[in-house]
């Protein structure tokens, strides 16, 4: 199992010593709403950025050959490349193999200290997971529903070319199901006023209406 910490530029960590343990905190994020003689309700608001977080050591320049050690580098370029990626909100690749551990993720934390005879640096670092956030104006909201009405319009099944008129049916009807919508139902109307005549309301079973 092996830890990596990966930025957008290129420059990367591999964690030289392993931590005992790692947590990973997901949950959903819940409202809760009082209901007279139910009691608190909670409803589902989203997810919660999920939180990694662990514990381990930077081994010193005395351990730098010891067998438990994996790839070793000077604990000061380590801490430092953390802590200026921390300080400039740099987003990291979080990827632990053997684990479904791979996400982008922010450093949320990440405390040091030095001690011992070794020169290691003992240290705890939390990540939180990187969500991409859209903030939209009225304006640009707009636009972004006529898209996706149009997509939706372009996507729609074409309209039959014909209708036979059943028992019960009105323009407003055959336009329902026919068009999608009844208030174009004078669109059928005029497409058809020789079979229909001069009064919409007058339409027959077995009479066939051109459509589009």
């Amino acid at each position: 199992m092996n830890f990596y910490l990966t930025a957008s530029d290129g420059s990367r960590i591999l964690l030289p010593m392993n931590p005992e343990r790692i947590t990973a905190q997901t949950e959903g994020k819940m409202q809760t709403f009082e209901v007279i003689n139910l009691g608190d309700i909670e409803l589902p608001r989203g997810i919660v950025p999920a939180r990694i977080s662990w514990e381990s050591f930077f081994p010193g320049a005395a351990r730098k050959n010891a067998v438990f050690v994996k790839s070793w580098q000077d604990p000061k370029t380590l801490v430092g490349l953390i802590s200026l990626w921390r300080r400039n909100n740099t987003k990291v690749r979080l990827l632990v193999t053997e684990t479904p551990l791979n996400l982008d993720c922010y450093i949320a934390s990440f405390e040091h200290t030095w001690g011992g005879g070794y020169g290691d640096c003992q240290y705890r670092i939390e990540l939180v997971e990187a969500r991409e956030l859209a903030v939209y104006t009225d304006a640009e909201k707009q636009r972004q529903s006529a898209v996706q009405k149009a997509a939706a319009k372009r996507s729609a099944p074409p309209a039959p070319k014909t209708y036979t008129v059943k028992p019960g049916d009105s323009l407003w009807v055959i336009a329902k199901k026919t068009l999608g919508d009844g208030s174009r139902w004078k669109e059928i109307y005029n497409k058809n006023k020789n079979i229909i005549g001069p009064d919409p309301n007058k339409i027959y079973p077995g009479q066939v209406l051109r459509i589009a």
